[in-house]
């Protein structure tokens, strides 16, 4: 019998090879349940509820025995792989080396590495104060593409349940961001997470239960793991819901290759319609040198994500590589507008150093004077808006 958490999944989600609704194929009766895509019949899995859509080509790829013997042997089959599935994987294997320090080292709002921790701090306060006007009169659909060990799922949680997340709000530096909100509890309709390792999404559902959050899981806090350019909302039980698409702390640079840095933009700019936003924030180019090879893979990052691997070819494109598979692409401001209107994003605003602002009300978070020293010289945002529908909205 099909569980009322897969039934919700498979409401929200669509098959990630043809954009059609899913179907309950079969009732395993353990923990692994397959699904089938009612239109081109790939078939997709669920454990313990959570929804693994990698598309079968690229999932079959990851799951294959002996998979790190064989593909320093034989390159990934690149003969049964596009370049850009090649890349995808390499980013997964990645992250799935990665997951189990990342919340640690990376992410902890309190405990991570003080260079990524205040980075992710501006990015929380920049995303928060723009949901705040959104939820005093919106419906509003949160969806973070690429959304690693669940930040944002916790984060948003924490302000949706008054009993979740109780050391975040006792904490004088987090109390503040982390605290209840009535707005939230009322408005926010569903907050999904999208990351392409399942040991990342695995991790994040592990995170929501540790930390008081675990009846909403699935229920209206949704980790799925997917390759965001290949993911689909179904759009008839959000209608005109505002939905808000964030893609933070480098994901987009983490994309190997151009094409797959614009894809992703476009599947924001679909998650996003008919009415919606979408942000994104990148690293500056001008800071990858002196900052980004020096002290922003300092000893905790550098921990988890390995050793940096320099060429003269990557350091002339502002693109660092790491011992343990990870890819990154710093930008200028160009760049980033270039990739919005190489995949049509209009209405859009790019924001750095000269125009970002600094935001109060959280100071015990992060200082004005912490913003505008240490944060604006080495971020780049980018927020686009989508134009609205008409339709009503069900939530």
């Amino acid at each position: 019998m099909m569980t009322s958490t897969l039934y919700k999944n498979l409401l929200i989600a669509q098959c990630s090879v043809c954009d059609s609704p899913l179907i309950f194929k079969n009732d395993n009766s353990h923990k692994q349940t397959n699904l089938l895509c009612s239109k081109c019949n790939s078939t997709f899995t669920s454990n313990n509820g959570l929804l693994n859509l990698l598309p079968p080509k690229i999932r079959s790829e990851i799951c294959a025995k002996g998979i790190l013997t064989r593909k320093i042997k034989d390159k990934l089959r690149m003969g049964k792989l596009t370049k850009d599935e090649h890349d995808l994987v390499m980013g997964i294997l990645a992250s799935n080396n990665m997951a189990k320090q990342y919340f640690k080292n990376v992410v902890h709002p309190t405990d991570a590495a003080w260079s990524a921790r205040s980075y992710e701090r501006y990015e929380d306060i920049f995303i928060v104060r723009y949901l705040d006007k959104l939820l005093k009169d919106k419906k509003v659909v949160f969806v973070d593409a690429g959304s690693g060990p669940g930040r944002y799922l916790l984060l948003l949680g924490s302000k949706i349940n008054p009993n979740s997340c109780r050391e975040l709000k006792k904490n004088p530096e987090t109390k503040t961001l982390y605290k209840h909100e009535t707005s939230y509890e009322k408005n926010l309709c569903y907050v999904i997470g999208i990351d392409y390792s399942e040991k990342m999404t695995l991790h994040s559902a592990t995170l929501l239960q540790r930390y008081g959050l675990g009846n909403y899981l699935n229920e209206r806090i949704f980790p799925i793991t997917a390759v965001v350019q290949d993911f689909h909302l179904n759009d008839t039980i959000f209608d005109n819901a505002h939905k808000v698409i964030v893609c933070t702390f480098q994901t987009l640079g983490n994309q190997e290759n151009r094409d797959l840095q614009v894809q992703l933009l476009k599947s924001m700019k679909k998650l996003a319609s008919p009415s919606g936003t979408i942000i994104i924030s990148v690293f500056n180019k001008k800071l990858f040198k002196d900052f980004g090879l020096k002290t922003f893979y300092g000893r905790e990052v550098k921990r988890t994500v390995g050793n940096i691997i320099a060429s003269k070819e990557d350091e002339e494109n502002s693109v660092l590589r790491t011992t343990k598979g990870v890819y990154s692409k710093w930008f200028s401001t160009n760049d980033l507008e270039s990739l919005f209107k190489e995949a049509e994003i209009k209405n859009y605003t790019i924001m750095d150093e000269d125009s970002l602002q600094p935001i109060t009300g959280y100071e015990k978070y992060l200082k004005v004077d912490e913003q505008t020293r240490e944060i604006f010289p080495r971020t780049i945002f980018g927020l686009a808006k989508i134009s609205k529908s008409t339709k009503r909205t069900y939530c």
